[in-house]
């Protein structure tokens, strides 16, 4: 993606959701559990797959956690890695996702 394209992308993920960087949170959850057949995903392993810092993907994962779409599951370790699962039992997340693909795949507006 290039950069007009990311930045059209970060203005409508926004607008939507009070937060440039939801979209593309979304999409790498997705991506990442698909990816690893639904095994729970940290703060970290969203980092990498977006490019963000830790610091920008955690208060998102937290937003979803508390919309009730991500669970966090148990710590195996006092300082280990806060892994979250999706949760898909009400259809929220599935309409989530959709309008992120879209997001992701609309055309950039111009002179926004």
């Amino acid at each position: 993606m290039d950069g007009e394209t990311r930045e059209a992308l970060r203005r409508r993920s926004s607008a939507l959701f009070g937060n440039r960087y939801m979209a593309e949170v979304v999409v790498a959850v997705v991506d990442l559990t698909s990816a690893t057949g639904d095994t729970p995903i940290t703060v970290r392993m969203v980092a990498s797959r977006t490019g963000l810092t830790d610091s920008l993907v955690r208060p998102i994962v937290k937003r979803l956690v508390d919309a009730g779409l991500l669970e966090p599951q148990p710590q195996e370790r006092l300082r280990g890695a806060y892994f979250h699962e999706v949760r898909r039992d009400d259809g929220l997340w599935d309409m989530l996702v959709n309008t992120c693909r879209l997001l992701h795949s609309a055309i950039p507006l111009s002179g926004h």
